[in-house]
């Protein structure tokens, strides 16, 4: 069973600090919808408490590539009864009305005072409600304060055989002398990098070459084809989707490192991409300050020619020691 320890550095040497309780599952539903960074950076919630077949969700998000983020959080650990219950949950997200499910969200987004839709906040994705005939594309996160043994081998699986995405995500309160709180997070997430077994893949995405077609069509081939070079170069999965690429670790092909649109932009020539600091940094031990000095700014971000250049090159660089290592 994993434990999280954490210590206080003073004049003395290391202080442990003792954990605190929480009324972890209604505390957790508020913060994570406040700052949802909290897992992961760049998710926009879009619902909450939403009342599915299945039950009603905790949270329900929009991922920077578009994906929909179901969020499901459990008081004290994470049982294995809780990975069917999300996958239920996924099951009526893919079968919810596009009517239904825009009016849950915008409801929702209007009771917070924001001026997008869901429409939008898909447009500026590069997907709608409708762009996916094989379903739509769900990533889960599960939120806890441990795990039950086994939990994260069914996980394995279900990464390995079906391309799933099921994070696990734990949090442990602590106190200090002081009375301070402090909150430890830990991300538990499925590998596949030694699995033996052919991936199948969930969904018929199209092939890398149609895309990039498109792209040439729309005025941003140079940069995808730039991105679309280095990022095999360096050996990444390259995950095709309607309107994009998404590159992701060998080690799990459906967590983005960047992802690249092909839509066209106003200023020609100038792709859409997403650079996700927290991926390269969790699969690569990349920090941020590091992945940023090599390809320029991170996150959501446009790119020209030259700034597609410059990023090509410094992935190489990058990863240069892992291709040879």
């Amino acid at each position: 069973m994993d434990t999280i320890g954490l210590w206080q550095i003073g004049e003395a040497g290391p202080s442990r600090l003792q954990t605190a309780e929480l009324s972890v599952e209604r505390d957790l539903e508020d913060w994570i919808e406040r700052d949802p960074g909290l897992l992961e950076r760049g998710l926009v919630i879009v619902g909450r408490q939403i009342r599915l077949e299945g039950g009603p969700l905790d949270l329900l998000a929009l991922d920077p590539q578009g994906r929909w983020v179901l969020v499901e959080i459990k008081r004290e650990r994470l049982r294995r009864e809780v990975l069917a219950q999300a996958i239920d949950y996924a099951s009526c997200l893919h079968a919810a009305e596009p009517g239904w499910l825009r009016g849950q969200c915008d409801e929702y987004l209007r009771s917070k005072g924001s001026p997008d839709t869901l429409d939008s906040l898909l447009d500026q994705r590069g997907r709608t409600l409708d762009d996916d005939p094989d379903g739509r594309e769900v990533v889960i996160y599960l939120v806890g304060t441990g795990l039950d043994p086994g939990l994260e081998r069914m996980v394995g699986y279900l990464a390995e055989r079906a391309e799933l995405a099921v994070r696990m995500v734990t949090f442990t309160a602590f106190r200090d002398a002081g009375g301070k709180s402090l909150l430890a997070r830990k991300i538990h997430e499925a590998t596949d990098e030694t699995s033996a077994a052919p991936l199948r893949t969930a969904n018929r995405s199209p092939a890398a070459e149609t895309i990039l077609s498109l792209a040439d069509g729309n005025g941003v081939g140079g940069v995808m084809r730039t991105m679309y070079e280095a990022a095999t170069t360096a050996g990444l999965h390259v995950r095709p989707w309607y309107k994009s690429i998404m590159y992701a670790p060998p080690a799990n092909k459906v967590r983005c490192l960047f992802v690249v649109w092909v839509y066209r932009q106003r200023q020609q020539g100038v792709a859409k991409a997403y650079i996700a600091s927290e991926a390269f940094e969790q699969f690569y031990g990349i920090k941020e300050a590091d992945l940023i000095a090599a390809v320029g700014p991170v996150g959501n971000v446009m790119l020209d020619q030259a700034a597609a250049d410059r990023f090509a090159a410094g992935l190489r660089r990058l990863m240069a020691p892992r291709e040879n290592g």
